[in-house]
């Protein structure tokens, strides 16, 4: 959606994954688009209907109810968040309506409130548009969830691109001015803004099931075992509502992303029909593209492997994505960790511009992670290699020979 709000995509139909339509004739599954599930009785296995358009309210029956009732936009109570020209970005109809905003009002200057991914995605959008972008954050550095080395890097980077970062900054209202948005209070500043993005993250949309007697987990999202499956019978769940399980930490997690979420409901779909698939966990990987960065991570930071229990150690290396005498060369900055005792991989994070190509070295390590490879497996990985596409020994081995030489062990050549 960013994509499409930045022009990148031109037609906003070609975001659509499926329509109703073709759910009809590819898969005869009728779609009941504008109705909702107001309640779900599992004693009687029926839920209840509203018609939006008819206006009429229904009970419908199940042999087996499967809950995909996703997530939605985590908004506080803020001062003026219901004014023109303040959105969030979770729906298709929101990007519409912000589509629709900056053609017809054409705003100079936008507000970012949140520094996660579609914080960033969303930089680089309304930076092509000409726009000015303040982004504001309330923890002390953008893309939390990576280590505050990585995460300074990106910071910097934004600002090269024009977009002024206000980090450790709650923001506590917003107000308007001839009916539209225009200024945004944060602990440290008054900020001129014509739009305001919230972009704080999401909140599983858990209610509907809690009140059916449908067992919440950690963070409010739906529990469910590897098969989808929740405590009532022939009632299962998936995508952004439920838990799953974190394969490094082997904890109960919440981490709510396009993939998993597809992953998820293959699997809760074949056993509807009698199957046994699983889903046996994440490692929470992902990646953002902002402008021409791309920073990716898989697993575990350093720190959030201490928190873990989980004694570790990192190394941290750049490395060239291929020969200097080939053309396109560019450099990528990694932060690899393993476990001190096993030598198990268990998390890292990378950070380059876009033709380093980031996501194939991400994806070989984000695999090393789930097999459970040791770094000596790591060193001993047979990658292709030419000079157009890297060097002789990759990033990936490289990190794990360095990796070898910290924990004490043998040292191939880097």
């Amino acid at each position: 959606m960013p994509y499409y709000i930045s022009g990148v995509t031109a037609d906003w139909h070609a975001l659509i994954g499926r329509t109703p339509e073709e759910f009809a004739s590819k898969n005869n599954i009728q779609v009941k688009v504008r109705h909702a599930v107001t309640e779900i009785d599992a004693a009687n296995k029926k839920v209840k209907v509203e018609d939006l358009e008819g206006g009429r309210e229904f009970w419908d029956t199940y042999d087996r109810l499967v809950v995909a009732t996703g997530a939605t936009p985590f908004v506080p109570p803020l001062p003026g968040r219901d004014l023109p020209g303040v959105f969030v970005l979770r729906s298709l109809t929101d990007a519409l309506a912000i589509k629709t905003y900056l053609e017809r009002y054409h705003p100079r200057r936008a507000t970012i409130v949140g520094a996660g991914g579609i914080g960033l995605e969303m930089c680089e959008s309304l930076r092509l548009l000409g726009i000015e972008v303040d982004l504001v954050e309330k923890a002390a550095q953008v893309m939390p969830i990576f280590g505050t080395d990585i995460s300074e890097a990106i910071r910097s980077y934004l600002e090269e691109q024009g977009v002024t970062c206000h980090l450790g900054q709650g923001v506590l209202g917003m107000e308007a001015r001839n009916g539209k948005i225009a200024l945004l209070e944060t602990e440290a500043h008054r900020l001129q803004t014509d739009l305001v993005l919230l972009s704080l993250g999401v909140k599983p949309s858990a209610e509907l099931a809690q009140a059916a007697g449908i067992e919440l987990g950690v963070a409010g999202a739906i529990r469910v075992d590897e098969s989808m499956r929740t405590n009532l019978p022939d009632v299962f769940a998936a995508g952004d509502c439920i838990t799953t399980r974190h394969l490094v930490t082997g904890e109960e997690a919440w981490i709510p992303l396009g993939d998993h979420a597809r992953k998820q409901g293959r699997v809760a779909g074949s056993n509807v029909f009698g199957g046994q698939a699983t889903f046996r966990g994440v490692q929470g990987t992902v990646i953002v593209k902002s402008f021409n960065l791309t920073v990716g991570k898989t697993g575990l930071t350093g720190s959030e492997a201490e928190r873990a229990g989980i004694a570790s150690e990192t190394v941290t290396l750049t490395h060239d994505a291929k020969p200097t005498y080939y053309p396109g060369y560019a450099q990528m900055t990694a932060k690899v960790t393993a476990d001190k005792k096993t030598r198990q991989l268990v998390g890292a994070q990378i950070i380059g511009e876009l033709n380093a190509v980031v996501d194939k070295r991400l994806d070989v390590l984000s695999v090393c992670i789930r097999a459970g490879f040791t770094v000596k497996d790591i060193e001993e990985l047979d990658l292709a290699y030419a000079p157009p596409y890297s060097h002789a020994i990759d990033m990936p081995i490289t990190a794990a020979n360095l990796l070898s030489a910290k924990l004490g062990g043998d040292i191939c050549s880097c």
